[in-house]
């Protein structure tokens, strides 16, 4: 996704949307974290962390308002 605005760079700013498999703080099994670039009157950087092991989630209330 770009970010168009009149504090962001001429021709817009690409956020970021990054995945990567690393263990679980909660039961140790390979699970999905993330990185999720928001633009939401600044630029905003979330966690994500989902476990389809246990089901243990962290960092998606901004899904959520």
């Amino acid at each position: 996704m770009i970010a168009h605005g009149g504090c962001t760079e001429p021709g817009g700013v690409e956020l970021a949307d990054e995945r990567w498999e690393a263990p679980c703080p909660r039961c140790g099994q390979s699970a999905e974290h993330g990185h999720v670039e928001r633009a939401e009157g600044s630029l905003n950087i979330h966690h994500t962390l989902a476990c389809d092991h246990c089901g243990h989630q962290e960092g998606f209330d901004w899904m959520n308002p």
